[in-house]
């Protein structure tokens, strides 16, 4: 039975409470750079540069891919397992939380913007429940199943669960 939902919340999940948690735990950063200064990296201008470039080039591609793959219109109506998918369930967050994200902290060039994103995963991990909770409850077994094989934001590499059709 499909879960009733706003285009809005259907097309953006849980992203914009993310982005906000997100830009909250970055003000927190910002506010432990400036009480230690001490912390700076000792890491070139052109490292950092590249690092940014990086992580935005990264994130770029993987929200394309997963554009391509499945449109805004399509999110919450269709169980797509294929393109980034097939390798993670939330291949947009993952985009943010794998590659952006250090990207910037190092181009930051503080020991606490790396604990920033450091500090994003657990908490993308708490607020993506409200979203997986509502794809369990409209794909069923078919999304459990996906979920058993399939990681939240990065590639399961090792899995416990057998593959559909074998034991």
């Amino acid at each position: 039975m499909p879960v009733k939902q706003t285009r809005l919340q259907r097309v953006f999940g849980v992203g914009p409470l993310g982005s906000v948690l997100s830009v909250a735990l970055l003000f927190l950063a910002v506010l432990l750079a400036r009480a230690t200064p001490g912390g700076w990296m000792p890491v070139s201008e052109n490292t950092r540069v590249i690092a940014l470039n990086v992580g935005v080039v990264g994130a770029f591609l993987l929200v394309w891919w997963s554009l391509r793959t499945l449109k805004p219109s399509q999110r919450g109506q269709v169980l797509c397992t294929t393109g980034p998918f097939h390798f993670v369930r939330h291949p947009l967050y993952a985009s943010f939380l794998s590659w952006f994200d250090f990207g910037f902290a190092i181009y930051l060039g503080h020991w606490a913007f790396v604990a920033w994103a450091f500090a994003l995963h657990p908490l993308w991990h708490w607020v993506i429940r409200k979203e997986e909770q509502i794809m369990t409850e409209q794909f069923g077994e078919a999304w459990r199943d996906y979920a058993a094989r399939t990681g939240r934001f990065f590639p399961r590499i090792f899995s416990f669960a057998s593959p559909a059709g074998k034991s």
